[in-house]
């Protein structure tokens, strides 16, 4: 009989992060997912036929709702028994590794996507921080989704644990046969033009994401460059954190096309030249090698999560934290040198391929908790 092995995450958006996985792992372990309701939870139930627990989670901590969520995962595990619980995503995390650890679960999985910490100051850093202590504690792995998170996590004595990292890093790699320029039309809209440079951001539209230090630079740039435009991809969050202005700029400059979220990317993707994510905060820069097979090279932060997908000079260019001045600079340098930007484009796709590729990652994924059930049941 195969083990069971039981993806736990806080919201169902974060269940795409194991799409093609699943049937890798279904292989080897059957496989259950838990969330808060939502539609990535029915859809990927169905899609994957793997058995599905809506628990609703909260987000931001709420301890009455905590302890709700937190008895229900407990009571889950107790009835269900599976062999490894892999806990991703801070929340989820916390109140399913525990709930593991009370219910014996003999292998418990916390798989480190990101610090939330990283960018909170004052007593909710403290508090956070905390949290994750506790989680890294009651899991018997902690798995860290890139060497930059890994060295956080020793740096800021989270864990004393061993931190395993599987292969290069990140948690389902990249369809490098899906993201692949050739394979796909770019948008048309009439405020492109074929001499246009495009600058291009695809992420959730928050300020951790440095959105505004985007904006900015851009608006910099557009009085003495022509021919520039800014292409933004992706959703405004409940918790509005960009300012009244720079949401203003984003719809009313002509220069910045902003088309909302989109469910296939690549097209917008095509139409960019350089994509650009100055964000304060990355586990991984999934998007960054999304960006790369698509042979877009990239202006991003000198921060863990990134600097590891970008090489300098290679396949894109590495920016100061929360710095408008140095991504300005950055950003005119590309428009006046675009023939060096032609030259990234293929160095960008040639190292996702070595390093990112699904096959590679889920296969390297496997063996690994393949590896922790034997050592632990």
């Amino acid at each position: 009989m195969k083990p069971k092995f039981f993806i736990i995450t806080t919201v169902s958006d974060s269940l795409p992060f194991f799409k093609g996985q699943l049937n890798v792992l279904k292989k080897d372990f059957t496989v259950s997912l838990v969330s808060s309701p939502g539609v990535h939870l029915e859809e990927m139930g169905q899609e994957y036929d793997v058995s599905k627990f809506p628990i609703k989670m909260e987000r931001e901590i709420s301890l009455l709702k905590d302890l709700k969520s937190f008895f229900k995962l407990l009571v889950l595990f107790l009835k269900e028994k599976p062999k490894l619980v892999h806990a991703n995503t801070p929340k989820a995390s916390l109140l399913a590794i525990m709930a593991a650890w009370f219910s014996r679960v003999p292998a418990r999985v916390y798989y480190v996507h990101g610090l939330r910490y990283q960018s909170i100051l004052g007593k909710k850093k403290i508090l956070l921080m905390l949290m994750e202590r506790m989680t890294c504690w009651f899991a018997t792995e902690v798995i860290a989704v890139s060497n930059g998170i890994k060295e956080t996590l020793i740096s800021d004595n989270i864990t004393s644990k061993n931190i395993i990292i599987i292969g290069n890093g990140s948690i389902n790699g990249i369809d490098t046969s899906y993201f692949n320029p050739d394979k796909v039309i770019e948008i048309k809209d009439d405020k492109l033009k074929p001499s246009d440079f495009v600058f291009g951001f695809v992420g959730r539209l928050v300020k951790d994401k440095g959105l505004e230090e985007l904006i900015l630079a851009f608006q910099k740039l557009s009085k003495t460059s022509k021919n520039i435009k800014l292409l933004i991809v992706g959703a405004f969050e409940e918790n509005m954190t960009l300012s009244k202005e720079i949401i203003d700029t984003l719809y009313k400059n002509p220069n910045i096309l902003y088309v909302g979220p989109q469910k296939d990317v690549r097209p917008f993707f095509k139409a960019m030249d350089v994509f650009v994510l100055p964000s304060y905060r990355e586990g991984f820069g999934i998007v960054l090698i999304e960006a790369g097979a698509m042979k877009i090279p990239s202006i991003t932060t000198d921060i863990a999560g990134c600097n590891e997908v970008i090489i300098d000079n290679k396949t894109g260019f590495l920016i100061k934290r929360k710095d408008v001045k140095d991504l300005f600079e950055k950003m005119k340098y590309v428009v006046e040198n675009k023939q060096q930007i032609k030259m990234m484009k293929e160095n960008a796709r040639d190292r996702v391929h070595d390093r990112y590729s699904q096959d590679t990652v889920w296969k390297n994924a496997k063996e690994t908790y393949l590896k922790i059930i034997k050592n632990h049941v």
